[in-house]
């Protein structure tokens, strides 16, 4: 039997609810050394003039304190699902798999899920974290990362968070 739980796919809060014009790199790091991946995902609704760009995902081999963080890159792209249309369907649609997606502002809350498995980090990262741009002051945002495939069967799995 698989045991599905929040202990074996333990949610994470990464950021929000806030302004989307100020999330920027402000996202907590985890790590996904002791997990096959994380899906992140986020929620945003705002019609205001600016769309929201998650414009990259840092990797690093400790958190944000280890200098200089690249971003995911060619070679790295990974897995986007959306469901712009949350207020009447719950089925998410399949995109192509790139490095960013642009959330258009519309006035119906929207969700994007990116899955990054923890084989596309360079070697010797194990962090991720989310980095965005645009948005806009009055349309509000939430990022959760969802980790998967925790490699330790035991009570309490080792922790993710920086």
């Amino acid at each position: 039997m698989i045991e599905i739980s929040p202990q074996t796919n333990p949610l994470i809060w990464a950021a929000g609810p806030c302004a989307s014009s100020g999330l920027g790199d402000t996202c907590d790091w985890i790590s996904l050394k002791n997990a096959k991946g994380a899906f992140i995902y986020v929620t945003e609704i705002g019609n205001n003039a600016t769309d929201l760009i998650l414009d990259h995902v840092h990797q690093g081999i400790a958190n944000a304190t280890q200098g200089a963080i690249p971003a995911l890159t060619t070679g790295q792209e990974f897995p986007i699902w959306i469901n712009l249309l949350t207020t009447t369907t719950d089925a998410w649609v399949k995109q192509t798999d790139a490095l960013t997606y642009t959330i258009g502002h519309t006035a119906i809350a929207k969700m994007v899920a990116f899955y990054i498995s923890a084989s596309k980090l360079t070697s010797g990262y194990s962090w991720i974290q989310l980095g965005t741009s645009g948005g806009h002051a009055t349309n509000i945002v939430s990022v959760h990362y969802q980790l998967v495939g925790i490699r330790y069967a035991q009570a309490t799995p080792p922790t993710a968070i920086a």
